[in-house]
């Protein structure tokens, strides 16, 4: 018991002393533009917490990065680096407004699910490619994905302007470049009416919605999924030592292959908050980087998926708080880019000196459980005889 109060204080070690280490860092750049840190970091923090609609904000901007946290964090676990998140969710959410779009006659409750199912289908099938090089011809995952972004970047985009372009927008104006709006009856609802009716006087304008029950749903069923089912064992297991766990009987490449589609299946869910809710149809100016980001969550929570919750919760917070420090205290925005990549460099560089502790403390502590056992021929004095 000990031993696992001591192991878990350790992984909190790593996280929590980012976080000082990264707000001490960034006093250091406040001061370099001459503002008061603790002054900053006030406004802040009153601005995020003492106004409902920064609050819906925070959760708002969260919930895509729990999505693209718990994509990367099952990568992790199986070893894998997958880096192309964001070309997944890309392609995801393409693959949803398309159904959100064309997909007729349909009543709300089969052609959201639906929706959301050809948003996964095409992350699955952007995730497809890059392992199936990894396992087949031993391909690094991080170059192919690399690839990939670029790709379905261009892909996007070729689709959104050339192809399936809105041309019912009216003469004012120069035309936007965006595919036509998405049926009602694809669209996520908001969670303000049920906010409403238990008393929480969320602003109309705020744009918290189910998906972030969903997001939430999707980091308990991960956590089941690797903690509590054998498939889990075995993808954790291939993660930590790919040759021992071979030995052992497990199918190392099957097992990658599935847990690199099932990262892809939950990046294909990234974008769809947006385009579901906030939006209504898909755009040029879609917004970019949650796949990038979401490796920055995934490290800060160790791959944790409730951990995810929480540092995606810290990330909504950095870039709420950022608009309000710019308005209220005259601090550009850039800083706040600047936290961000603070927290992300400082993350990295502690998670890797606690980890490479925590592994030596269980070594020893296996080492010492091994020499503390008797010898096999005194644990059964009378058996044989």
């Amino acid at each position: 018991m000990k031993r696992r109060w001591v192991s878990l204080g350790l992984s909190l070690l790593g996280p929590v002393s980012a976080l000082l280490i990264s707000a001490i860092l960034g006093a250091f750049v406040m001061l370099a533009i001459g503002k008061n840190p603790l002054q900053v970091y006030a406004v802040m923090i009153s601005y995020n917490l003492g106004q409902l609609d920064s609050i819906g904000s925070i959760f708002y901007r969260a919930t895509p990065l729990i999505f693209s946290g718990l994509a990367v964090a099952i990568g992790f676990k199986a070893g894998l680096f997958n880096i192309g998140v964001e070309g997944q969710y890309y392609l995801g959410a393409f693959f949803a407004s398309w159904a959100g779009v064309y997909i007729k006659g349909l009543p709300a409750y089969i052609h959201l699910p639906l929706v959301i199912l050809f948003g996964i289908a095409g992350g699955v099938i952007w995730a497809w490619l890059p392992i199936y090089l990894k396992v087949k011809r031993g391909a690094h995952e991080v170059i192919t994905t690399i690839m990939m972004n670029s790709i379905a970047s261009a892909v996007m985009l070729y689709f959104i302007h050339d192809v399936f372009m809105d041309q019912n927008q009216g003469t004012l104006g120069a035309p936007r470049v965006r595919m036509p709006p998405i049926q009602p009856t694809a669209r996520m609802p908001t969670m303000l009416g049920f906010l409403h009716a238990i008393g929480i006087d969320m602003p109309n304008y705020v744009a918290i919605n189910w998906f972030l029950v969903l997001a939430i749903l999707a980091a308990v069923a991960v956590y089941y999924l690797l903690w509590r089912t054998p498939f889990g064992y075995e993808l954790r297991a291939v993660g930590q030592n790919p040759q021992a766990a071979e030995a052992a009987g497990i199918n190392t490449k099957n097992i990658q292959y599935q847990a690199f589609l099932l990262s892809g299946a939950i990046a294909g869910l990234v974008g769809l908050s947006d385009v579901l809710t906030y939006f209504g149809y898909l755009d040029i100016d879609f917004p970019k980087g949650y796949g990038f980001s979401g490796i920055a969550v995934a490290l800060l929570a160790n791959n944790n998926p409730f951990g995810i919750i929480l540092s995606s919760l810290l990330f909504g917070f950095l870039e709420r708080g950022g608009l309000g420090i710019q308005a209220l205290a005259g601090v550009p925005r850039e800083v706040t880019t600047i936290l961000e990549g603070v927290v992300i460099l400082t993350v990295v560089t502690v998670t890797a000196i606690i980890g490479r502790r925590v592994r030596a403390y269980e070594r020893h502590m296996a080492a010492l459980a091994t020499a503390a056992e008797p010898p096999i021929d005194t644990q059964a004095p009378g058996r044989g005889q």
